[in-house]
């Protein structure tokens, strides 16, 4: 057989090297899915504290433990048309979306950064920063919240690299980043985070917009400027402390978590400055238009809306796209806002 198979490509009726390459994309792929499989389970049990490892996948609504031949990623939950075997209840088709995203990105990491003839090594450090990514992105959405564990595994991945492409840079080709591009990349978006959303927005917030804030600022102003009786300045000072109270109750209000910081600092460092600056203006634009859909949409709602969104999933999508586009649109940005040179 493998006689028959050299005697094809030595005559050209088969293109071996089309063929390997197609092969290592579909061998990625089934790894990727299966490594989506994984992910969906940290996405889940991480925010609630369970263990990853010692209980079995089981239906969400009859709790009926899923047998092996129903955990192929992908494959089962088609197979089962999307419900569960025992109590035919829904199964969510996200848990699939998770498995076959994974497995896309994987290949189009490969390809990407042209495994063929640059190896495996940076394709495949590459496959597992994106695996962190995807899990603080969906963790995010669902509860507004990126696991430590998960982050300081998505900077340990970024820190490996950088050093591994100052020990190995033969085994590096395909990436362009340098070390200093990644030191400057951990701090030049992750920095401004930390200021706009624990310094900027909380004053920002307390001297404009919070009515709480305004009306705390009016009675003291009232009891330190007007003439009061013993009864007024003794009403003033409960309804004081009152105000005072909600306020320390409620707590500061941020423009970004430290989750969102963590994140865009290990993604810096990974992506590099240039790449991470666009992997934040994407994130912006999706989520200044998510934002503005969703004013709509509350605006016609009757009653009190929450107009919070999770800003991480942004931040993962921009991130995952500047590792393929993020350094070209950051160059073609500044080309076409740089003036010519006059001849």
């Amino acid at each position: 057989m493998n006689y028959a198979f050299t005697a094809l490509a030595a005559s050209g009726m088969i293109d071996l090297e089309a063929v390997l390459f197609v092969g290592v994309c579909v061998m990625v792929f089934f790894f990727g899915i299966c490594i989506g499989s994984f992910l969906n389970v940290c996405i889940l049990r991480l925010p609630m504290g369970e263990s990853l490892t010692k209980q079995n996948s089981h239906c969400m609504t009859c709790g009926t433990e899923i047998k092996r031949y129903d955990l192929i990623p992908l494959f089962s939950w088609l197979i089962l048309g999307g419900k569960c075997r025992a109590c035919k209840a829904p199964i969510s088709p996200r848990y699939s979306i998770v498995e076959g995203l994974t497995g896309v990105i994987f290949v189009l990491t490969f390809v990407n950064c042209d495994f063929v003839n640059n190896g495996f090594l940076y394709p495949a450090l590459v496959c597992l920063f994106i695996a962190g990514v995807i899990v603080v992105g969906f963790q995010d959405f669902d509860t507004q919240h990126m696991t430590t564990s998960v982050l300081f595994y998505i900077g340990i991945v970024a820190f490996a690299t950088r050093v591994l492409s100052i020990v190995r840079p033969t085994r590096f080709r395909a990436c362009d980043v340098t070390v200093l591009d990644g030191i400057i990349g951990f701090f030049c978006v992750s920095v401004p985070l930390l200021i706009i959303g624990f310094v900027i927005t909380p004053l920002f917030y307390k001297l404009f917009i919070s009515e709480e804030h305004k009306s705390l600022k009016n009675l003291k102003k009232r009891l330190k400027t007007e003439k009061l009786s013993d009864k007024e300045r003794a009403k003033l000072e409960k309804a004081a402390e009152e105000k005072l109270a909600v306020i320390k109750e409620n707590g500061p209000v941020y423009g970004f978590g430290m989750g969102d910081v963590l994140f865009m600092a290990a993604s810096g460092l990974m992506l590099g400055w240039k790449a991470c600056v666009s992997a934040t203006f994407i994130a912006i634009i999706l989520g200044a238009t998510a934002a503005i859909v969703i004013k709509i949409k509350n605006s016609k709602t009757e009653g009190e809306t929450d107009n919070a969104f999770a800003f991480g999933p942004f931040l993962a999508i921009g991130v995952v796209a500047a590792l393929f586009f993020g350094a070209d649109i950051f160059d073609w940005y500044v080309g076409l806002i740089t003036v010519p040179e006059m001849m």
